[in-house]
């Protein structure tokens, strides 16, 4: 569909947030975040009211980093239609967080929920107010090599049931919208296109990099890769590049990688990895320092001289949003996703040429100077509130869009 954003005449909507993600999805946490972000910088008048939706068990901990923008919790027990003996299990698993025993459709229909959004699991079309379906991406399709037979029939089950019920769905992305009409055909005014944009707090650009970069003991100029240790990532091509460069022309070389390294498709893949470093003498050159918070590892992205994103596959890739945020040079995977997201400052190599990144990168050492470059930094923020206020009223635009239909 067609977003011709312009600020919502109706008076402000009420929206339940369902929060997606966890140490197990990043993303998830991270998309959220930047969407109550940039819904809090609207004015007044067009801001809509925002509630965290819980079910049994869920907590909102991991987006504490929100602060003052955290919007009110609200906690359901089950599902209206669930049996009895689910309620009361579900009663016990969450009691501790409810002031009575509630179901999600009852405490949609209290709050006078206008929508919900995003949903990953169908609500049902009899659901009390309407939600948006939200697929992120469809790398099942794209990389079914990388899934089980179990996962593959699962999520084409899920997605199937989210087309067919949500009242209106939303990708990040052109390329995946073919990829919904291509495996989920959907009418297209039920469908939209909605690129998630990252929304720095002004915190990020006010602290000093080097005590995080000091603390982990890093050199004190370094490529970064922050991401998860999923083999779609594609750490492989990135190490070697590195090993490349360090035999050749740039000994010195060092790429910072942050993330959990585990992924559960392939449990045994992060540690091929770090055996693969081992092996070929990289320890010194790469430094793999798990899963960090949120503001420490934007200040290791902001005193990094480069971002490197070797992914084979994104739906809409966070860290390239990131780096557009900050300011940073990146050395981006040549695949459709990242040519639409477009960053500026970006050099394109082949995910399957470890080559191809390794002579950018050696091109480019001498001059690259570790940040952070508070002038390209100061430029990029102005850019991004604009973008986030594009960002948020798109949004609304997508609610009033559901609620119609």
């Amino acid at each position: 569909m067609n977003l011709n954003v312009r600020p919502p005449k109706s008076g402000p909507m009420k929206i339940g947030i369902l929060p997606q993600g966890g140490k197990e999805w990043i993303a998830g946490v991270v998309y959220l975040q930047n969407l109550v972000r940039a819904l809090n910088l609207l004015p007044e008048a067009e801001r809509p009211s925002l509630y965290f939706i819980l079910g049994p068990g869920m907590t909102v901990e991991d987006h504490r980093d929100l602060g003052a923008h955290l919007p009110p919790s609200k906690h359901y027990a089950f599902r209206a239609g669930t049996s009895l003996r689910q309620k009361i299990r579900e009663l016990l698993r969450a009691g501790r967080f409810l002031r009575e025993p509630i179901s999600a459709e009852r405490l949609v229909r209290r709050l006078k929920l206008t929508a919900l959004f995003p949903v990953q699991g169908s609500l049902g079309r009899d659901f009390p107010c309407s939600w948006i379906g939200w697929i992120p991406d469809f790398q099942h399709k794209r990389l079914a090599q990388y899934f089980s037979a179990a996962e593959l029939r699962g999520r084409d089950e899920s997605f199937q049931r989210i087309v067919d019920e949500a009242a209106h769905v939303v990708v990040s992305s052109q390329d995946a919208y073919v990829d919904l009409m291509r495996w989920f055909p959907i009418a297209s005014e039920r469908a939209s296109v909605f690129p998630f944009v990252s929304v720095p707090a002004e915190e990020w650009y006010a602290g000093d990099p080097r005590p995080v970069t000091e603390g982990f003991g890093l050199p004190k100029k370094y490529l970064i890769f922050p991401s998860q240790f999923w083999i779609h990532k594609n750490h492989k091509c990135a190490f070697e590049a590195i090993r490349i460069l360090r035999e050749t022309s740039c000994p010195e070389i060092a790429l910072v990688c942050t993330g959990r390294t585990y992924d559960y498709r392939h449990p045994g893949y992060a540690r091929e990895l770090l055996d693969d470093l081992k092996r070929h003498g990289l320890e010194r050159n790469v430094y793999c320092l798990g899963l960090l918070g949120r503001q420490a590892q934007i200040q290791l992205v902001r005193g990094a001289a480069a971002v490197v994103q070797p992914s084979f596959f994104e739906g809409w890739s966070s860290l390239v949003e990131d780096a557009r945020a900050l300011g940073k040079k990146i050395y981006v995977s040549d695949i459709p996703v990242h040519r639409e997201q477009d960053p500026p400052d970006a050099e394109y190599f082949s995910p399957e040429s470890p080559e191809e990144l390794a002579a950018l990168v050696a091109r480019d050492w001498e001059r690259l100077s570790p940040g952070p470059d508070r002038a390209r930094e100061q430029e990029a923020f102005s850019v991004q509130r604009a973008r986030a206020a594009h960002f948020a009223r798109s949004f609304i635009k997508i609610i009033q869009e559901a609620v119609r239909s």
